[in-house]
C-alpha cells in the first residue's frame, strides 16, 4: 500500500524530511556547496579505488554483521525523488550491527539505497581499478553512542557505510524485491512489501566482506557531512539489464526519469585508502 505515513517512517529512519537539502545531478552538482560547505570539504565521497595503489591491510577483528542472517517482519520502500531507499524492521525491535574490520565502535544498520545510470556503463559512485559499475547499493549505519542517525550524521566516526557494486549480467539472479520498485514509480511514495522474507540481507550479499576497500570520507548527497568510515566490497554482485530498468523507470521531483543519480568522483587529497584481501584479487 501507497501511505504518506511510510512516508514519515522513512524519514525518522533516514533523515528529519524539513531537513532534506533539495539538490539535483548533473550540472546541479556544481552547486551542492551552495547548499552545504561541507560539499566543498577536502574528505569528499566517492574516490577512484585501486588495488595496487591502496595500502595492504590486516584485520584484526574480522569485519561482521551482526543479525543480517535473520529474515525482516516489514520491508518498506520510498522514492525519494533521488533514489530508491529500502528501510526495514526485524523480531523483538531488533537491528542488524556491524563491527569489526576498521571500524571503531558498533554501528547500528538505518537503511539502504541505490546509485544507478541510465545505461549499464555507468551508475556507480566509487570507481574501482579503472572500471565503473551499472550500480552501487548503499548500506547505512550509524555508531550506535550517538542514538541515532540523526544524531550521529554529522559527527565524528558518526557513519558507516557498506557500498556493493552490480554489474549488467544475463546470468543473474530474480531479486524478488525488485518488483516493488513499480509501486513508487513517482517521487514521494512509499509501499510495503507484501512478503518481507524476499528482502533477507545475508542472502543477497553473501558471508563474505573480502576484498574490501576503507578510507574515510563523506556522504555522497548534501549536506555532504565528512563523517563516514567506507567500506566498498571489490567484487560485484550481478543484476540483469530487465531489473536493472526497473530502477530506470522511476521519476524524480520533476516528474522526469530518475537515471544517473551518481555524484562525480572527488578528489582524494592525499588520503590513505586500506585494501583488505583475502590473498587473492
Amino acid at each position: 500500500m501507497k501511505v504518506s505515513l511510510l512516508l514519515l517512517v522513512y524519514c525518522l529512519a533516514w533523515v528529519v524530511c524539513d531537513e532534506q537539502p533539495d539538490y539535483s545531478y548533473g550540472a546541479g552538482v556544481a552547486e551542492w556547496g551552495n547548499i552545504s560547505s561541507q560539499c566543498e570539504g577536502r574528505l569528499q565521497s566517492p574516490i577512484a579505488l585501486s588495488t595496487t595503489r591502496s595500502i595492504p591491510a590486516a584485520e584484526q577483528r574480522p569485519l561482521e554483521l551482526l543479525g543480517y542472517q535473520e529474515d525482516p517482519t516489514q520491508v518498506n520502500v520510498t522514492n525519494d525523488g533521488h533514489t530508491a531507499v529500502y528501510s526495514f524492521q526485524y523480531p523483538n525491535d531488533r537491528t542488524i550491527i556491524a563491527q569489526g574490520g576498521p571500524l571503531r565502535g558498533r554501528f547500528r544498520f538505518a537503511s539502504l539505497h541505490f546509485h544507478w545510470g541510465a545505461n549499464s556503463a555507468r551508475g556507480a559512485e566509487h570507481v574501482v581499478d579503472g572500471r565503473r559499475y551499472a550500480m552501487e547499493m548503499h548500506l547505512v549505519f550509524f555508531n550506535e553512542m550517538y542514538g541515532s542517525f540523526m544524531e550521529a550524521q554529522d559527527q565524528t566516526n558518526g557513519l558507516a557505510v557498506l557500498g556493493i557494486f552490480f554489474a549488467s549480467s544475463a546470468d543473474a539472479p530474480y531479486y524478488g524485491w525488485v518488483p516493488a520498485l513499480t509501486e513508487v514509480q513517482q517521487a514521494q511514495t512509499s509501499y510495503t512489501l507484501p512478503d518481507p522474507t524476499v528482502f533477507n540481507i545475508k542472502g543477497l550479499i553473501g558471508a563474505r566482506r573480502k576484498p574490501y576497500f576503507s578510507y574515510q570520507g563523506s556522504l555522497t548527497t548534501p549536506p555532504c557531512y565528512e563523517s563516514v568510515t567506507w567500506l566498498v566490497q571489490k567484487k560485484p554482485l550481478q543484476m540483469s539489464e530487465e531489473q536493472l530498468n526497473v530502477f530506470r523507470s522511476l521519476r524524480d521531483n520533476n516528474g522526469n526519469p530518475l537515471v544517473d543519480n551518481y555524484r562525480p568522483l572527488q578528489n582524494a587529497n592525499g588520503r590513505p585508502v586500506y585494501y583488505y584481501s583475502n590473498g587473492l584479487s
